[in-house]
């Protein structure tokens, strides 16, 4: 397996968590950085990355009127509503 070595600048508290779990679970210091990689770019990858749908589909106007439509409905309110949903993400 190849390898690179990359300089990783971190804050005391965070080397200091690594460190106690290195220890906790018998894993050498670079060793607990790359499982903690491993296991936790998924996870990173699940809440941040560009280009996910962040938001349920708007319902279509006519859905919506199905839905909405009430004798004292608003339907000023629920175009603004549907106009502010985010309708997809730019990949």
């Amino acid at each position: 397996m190849k390898t690179e070595t990359y300089p990783l600048a971190m804050p005391s508290e965070l080397l200091t968590e690594v460190r106690r779990t290195a220890k906790e679970t018998g894993l050498s210091l670079p060793e607990a950085m790359r499982e903690g990689l491993k296991l936790g770019l998924p996870k990173l990858r699940e809440q941040l990355a560009v280009g996910r749908v962040t938001n349920v589909p708007p319902l279509s106007p006519s859905a919506a009127r199905r839905l909405y439509s009430t004798p004292d409905d608003d339907e000023a309110a629920i175009k603004l509503f549907m106009a502010a949903q985010v309708k997809s993400v730019v990949e």
